[in-house]
């Protein structure tokens, strides 16, 4: 009979983990939120969900990002209506001014260095290449819809501590993909939220474009959805209220690096997210500790890991012998 293990959290990291090792255990998801919510309390309905590698990362963290996404593309190519699609990036960046430095060369198809002719004002590197980007609001319930075809069951339930998790689970292994909620279930004192503020602007732009240096600029397609996700900023504000100064700089940095695409924009029109990403002073943590595997702190990151990271919770949960005393 199948060993059982409990997934504390059904954010993107949790979906994946479950994912990952539902062909060989009997996973259980534990979580307040689940696919479909849209509460602004979790992270993953709300990311920009796009595969934009990290740039300063371990080898181990190079890893974990390469392997998601190669499932992502896959599942780009094999089934669209998951939310999954491919897009041509565009990467521009005041930082630095070559590309000596960027890991991801030899992994993103059509990667090519821009020349400085092509770039805008103030823009010292361009890169382009071709990636993928995910809807959530799409993708989340699809992985719910296939976990539950492969046997993984869900439960709504807040809790507080890992054994609650246990008992519900009828599993002596846990998954701790709780992301802010650590902070009180593993008494992570590096673990908070970091705010996030977007707005969904219908329009037939298709074009992904980010700007990272001194700013943190973006345009995202959503795939089925007829149009973007603009923005954005981080910020150590724990309030939902939209910030409204805060939209007309959005709109003047991103009509900025697209050409004015979206200078005709009416900000009273837009939808406006606000969203908490999970956050961690000193990162990823991906590691066990006895009879727990902890996997959270990937803060606006965790599309880009998440099948990675799932990868490496499997390696964790089978690199020690265990059975269920349930």
């Amino acid at each position: 009979m199948a060993e059982s293990v409990g997934v504390i959290g059904a954010g993107i990291t949790g979906l994946a983990a479950a994912y990952v090792l539902s062909p060989k255990y009997n996973v259980t998801i534990v979580a307040r939120d689940l696919p479909g919510d849209l509460g602004a309390d979790w992270a993953s309905p709300w990311a920009g969900a796009v595969f934009h590698p990290q740039k300063n990362a371990t080898k181990a963290q190079q890893e974990m990002q390469t392997k998601s996404f190669n499932f992502y593309w896959d599942l780009a190519k094999k089934d669209p209506s998951s939310g999954v699609k491919v897009y041509q990036m565009t990467e521009y960046r005041d930082d630095q001014d070559d590309d000596s430095n960027i890991w991801y060369k030899p992994l993103l198809p059509d990667y090519r260095l821009m020349s400085k002719s092509e770039l805008p004002a103030g823009v010292t590197l361009g890169l382009q290449y071709t990636t993928v980007a995910m809807n959530p609001l799409l993708l989340l319930p699809w992985l719910k819809e296939k976990l539950i075809a492969k046997g993984v069951k869900f439960v709504r339930a807040e809790i507080k501590s890992f054994d609650e998790a246990r008992n519900i689970a009828k599993s002596k292994i846990i998954i701790n993909a709780s992301g802010v909620g650590a902070k009180q279930l593993v008494g992570d004192d590096t673990v908070g939220p970091v705010r996030g503020q977007t707005m969904f602007v219908k329009t037939d732009f298709s074009k992904l474009i980010m700007m990272e240096g001194s700013e943190y600029t973006y345009i995202i397609p959503r795939a089925l959805s007829g149009g973007v996700i603009i923005g954005g900023i981080k910020s150590d504000r724990v309030d939902t209220e939209v910030d409204i100064p805060l939209k007309s700089d959005i709109l003047r940095r991103v009509n900025r690096i697209s050409k004015g695409a979206f200078k005709d924009v009416d900000l009273d029109t837009v939808t406006d997210i606000v969203g908490f990403r999970p956050g961690r002073k000193e990162g990823i943590r991906v590691e066990r500790e006895g009879d727990i595997v902890h996997a959270y702190g990937v803060e606006g990151a965790g599309y880009i890991y998440s099948f990675g990271i799932a990868e490496a919770v499997k390696e964790l949960v089978e690199g020690f012998g265990f059975k269920s005393k349930l």
